[in-house]
C-alpha cells in the first residue's frame, strides 16, 4: 500500500509524449504551447504616445516657454511628424507615434489650447512623461513564451501582437473513462430498485473538460470475459484509460485481474486515504 503522494509520484513518472499540432488563433485557448514564441520586432516597435495631450521638447520647458505654438496634429496609424520649432508643440493622441523633436507629452487635462496656442496649467511635469518607449516591453527576437504555457487571454494577445495567425500546440490525449459493475445505469435511464445511476463517469469527465480535455465513456459489465475484450480494445485505442469500480476485494472486482490478463503492467493498486483504500 502507497500513499497518496507516492501514488502521484509514481504516476507522475509515465507522462504521455503528445504529438504537436498546428491549431487556428481561436482555437487555442486552453491549450498548451509546443514551441517558443519570440518577437519579430520591438514591442512596441516605436516610441508611443500614452496620453492624449501636445508632445515638447522638454529643453524648452526647462529654458522658460510654458506657451507652445500647435504646428500640427499627430494621429495614431499616422506616419511620423517632425516637429519644425523646438518652442512649439504638435498635438498628439494615444497610441501615435512620438514626432521627431519632442521627448515630453503633457496631456490635455494639464494645458489648455486657444487659437492654436497650448498653455501649461501645471509646472510638475519631467523628461520623457507619458511616453511608451520603443522595445520597452521586448527587444527584437526575445523570447516572451515558452514551452509549456498554457495558453490564456494574455498569451493570444502576445500571439497576435507578433502576427501569429496560428499557434504549435500539444494535441490533447485521448481519453477513455470506463465504468464497470452490473448496478448502474446510464443517467437518462430509470433505475431500478437495485440500481443507481453511473454518476462517476460524468464527474471524471466533468473534471477533464474544466482542464482543457476531451474524454469518452464507457461502461462493461462484470463479466471477465467482456472485461478482458472490451479492456484490451479500448487499452488499444486511448493513451489514457480512466476506470471506475471494480477494483476492491469483492468477488465481482474483476479489474486488476482483467487488466493483468490484457498486458498491463501494475505498478501499485492499493493506497492509503480516506474515503476507501483500492
Amino acid at each position: 500500500m502507497v500513499t497518496v503522494s507516492e501514488a502521484e509520484a509514481l504516476i507522475g513518472k509515465y507522462r504521455i509524449r503528445p504529438e504537436k499540432i498546428t491549431v487556428p488563433l481561436d482555437e487555442a485557448p486552453g491549450r498548451v504551447l509546443a514551441e517558443s514564441i519570440k518577437t519579430d520586432r520591438d514591442m512596441p516597435p516605436f516610441d508611443r504616445v500614452a496620453m492624449d495631450g501636445i508632445a515638447i521638447a522638454f529643453d524648452s520647458f526647462e529654458e522658460g516657454w510654458r506657451d507652445f505654438r500647435v504646428e500640427a496634429l499627430q494621429q495614431a496609424g499616422q506616419p511620423r511628424t517632425t516637429l519644425k520649432d523646438p518652442h512649439n508643440c504638435i498635438e498628439v493622441m494615444t497610441g501615435a507615434m512620438l514626432p521627431i523633436g519632442c521627448d515630453t507629452v503633457i496631456r490635455y487635462e494639464d494645458v489648455s489650447i486657444i487659437n492654436k496656442i497650448a498653455r501649461m496649467k501645471i509646472e510638475n511635469i519631467t523628461r520623457g512623461q507619458s511616453i511608451h518607449h520603443r522595445a520597452h516591453d521586448a527587444k527584437r527576437n526575445d523570447t516572451i513564451l515558452n514551452a509549456g504555457s498554457r495558453l490564456a487571454v494574455p498569451e493570444i494577445t502576445l500571439l497576435a501582437s507578433v502576427g501569429r495567425r496560428d499557434a504549435v500546440v500539444f494535441d490533447l490525449p485521448r481519453i477513455a473513462i470506463v465504468s464497470t459493475g452490473n448496478e448502474l445505469v446510464d443517467i437518462p435511464d430509470s433505475p431500478l430498485p437495485h440500481q443507481i445511476r453511473r454518476s462517476n463517469s460524468y464527474t471524471i469527465k466533468a473534471a477533464i473538460a474544466q482542464l482543457g480535455g476531451t474524454s469518452s465513456l464507457f461502461h462493461i459489465a462484470d463479466d471477465r470475459n467482456l472485461l478482458e475484450r472490451d479492456l484490451a480494445k479500448i487499452i488499444n485505442e486511448y493513451p489514457v484509460v480512466i476506470l471506475t469500480g471494480g477494483v476492491s476485494k469483492g468477488k465481482f472486482d474483476l479489474v486488476p485481474a482483467s487488466l493483468e490478463q490484457v498486458g498491463v503492467e501494475k505498478i501499485f493498486h492499493e493506497v492509503s486515504q480516506k474515503p476507501g483504500k483500492p
